[in-house]
């Protein structure tokens, strides 16, 4: 009897011990890293500021490579949502929320999940130190008075501040793989385009702008002739189709969508557009969704087909025609920032006829997107 009282005491001397340090114990911890990285403030902000691509920095999925996430709310930005579900019990169940975000400077996450304590929030604030942006990422959670939450708090610094460490390796090595340039200046969009028949002819010329003209002038005027020659009509722009950007060469088409005149189309062959089409050549697929203009003679360098179709990035741009490979390599960057595969050709329209004061020349950049 002697020998359980004692043991009865002792356990209480530890409760009243542990009460004693856990109240003592700091209620409220804040955990922060940094890293720095070369990639413009506004690649790392868009980056951020959504979940697209969370799954390929964020260490979640390294602890448990069967981890699922649903992305719910808004697309991006403030109301943007995370669900993860994991059968790792250290992980379970839980949310991320985007609460508040500045552009180019801050975006703080609302954290739901089984560990322990409230309030818990995750902050990225980016620091612009000349050509470099610090990225500062910290962790913020209130214990109130639960002491087992107090107590967890002596190693959050190790269990959490590992994951710190872990993601922001993690992501700076995903913005090395984005092209550096930064697109802040364009105004990006995405558009769905429509099938449209086209007449094109694919064009070489040496990678120099004043090459690059002439061969776009003379594809011009073929494919002008020969829609004149066969009673069509132009149905949009002059379109550059990039093909090859090669060191020396450039490789390319020169395509104008035509159409039958109003009042034979709504007669003959215009069909509607479905999504899933690519850029001229016509393939098998999409034969299948516009139907071909019949009865065309075309010169021997002048080719039918029909447009890109589907979802693409478009960007305006006013300037010399020597910075469009520029242009094209924004829009890449601002599709890998925000989680939309490029794929097909980029191509541009030209607003303007080529004789143009180059201060007046305006483009339409586009580039399909998955």
């Amino acid at each position: 009897m002697t020998r359980f009282i004692e043991f009865v005491i002792a356990l209480l001397l530890v409760a009243v011990l542990f009460v004693i340090v856990g109240v003592a114990l700091p209620d409220h911890r804040n955990v922060r890293h940094s890293v720095e990285t070369n990639r413009p403030v506004r690649l790392v902000y868009d980056l951020l500021n959504g979940f697209q691509r969370f799954a390929e920095w964020h260490p979640l999925r390294m602890h448990d490579p069967a981890i699922k996430y649903t992305l719910e709310g808004a697309d991006r930005g403030v109301g943007a949502i995370l669900r993860f579900e994991s059968a790792n019990k250290k992980i379970g169940n839980g949310t991320l929320t985007i609460t508040d975000s500045i552009e180019d400077s801050s975006i703080e996450f609302a954290i739901e999940n089984a560990a322990y304590g409230t309030n818990k929030t995750s902050i990225f604030t980016l620091d612009e130190r000349g050509k470099t942006v610090d990225i500062n990422w910290e962790y913020d959670v209130d214990y109130g008075w639960n002491l087992f939450g107090r107590y967890a708090g002596l190693y959050v610094s190790r269990t959490v501040g590992d994951d710190l460490k872990l993601g922001l390796a993690n992501l700076t090595g995903l913005l090395s793989t984005i092209p550096n340039h930064d697109y802040s200046s364009l105004v990006i969009e995405e558009v769905n385009l429509p099938a449209q028949h086209m007449l094109y002819v694919t064009t070489t010329a040496d990678r120099n702008i004043t090459a690059v003209e002439e061969g776009l002038d003379a594809g011009i005027k073929q494919v002008r002739a020969a829609i004149a020659a066969n009673g069509l009509e132009p149905a949009g722009p002059v379109r550059l189709i990039t093909t090859n950007f090669a060191d020396k060469k450039y490789e390319f088409d020169v395509a104008i969508p035509v159409r039958r005149p109003s009042a034979e189309a709504a007669t003959t062959d215009e069909q509607p557009a479905s999504e899933g089409a690519t850029q001229a050549p016509v393939t098998e697929s999409l034969a299948q969704t516009l139907a071909p203009l019949e009865g065309l003679r075309l010169p021997e360098k002048v080719l039918q087909g029909v447009a890109y179709t589907g979802k693409a990035l478009k960007a305006h741009y006013a300037g010399h025609p020597a910075s469009l490979p520029l242009i094209r390599d924004m829009v890449r960057a601002y599709a890998a920032t925000h989680g939309k595969p490029v794929h097909d050709r980029a191509f541009e329209e030209y607003l303007n006829e080529l004789n143009v004061s180059v201060d007046q020349t305006e483009f339409e950049v586009y580039w399909p997107i998955k």
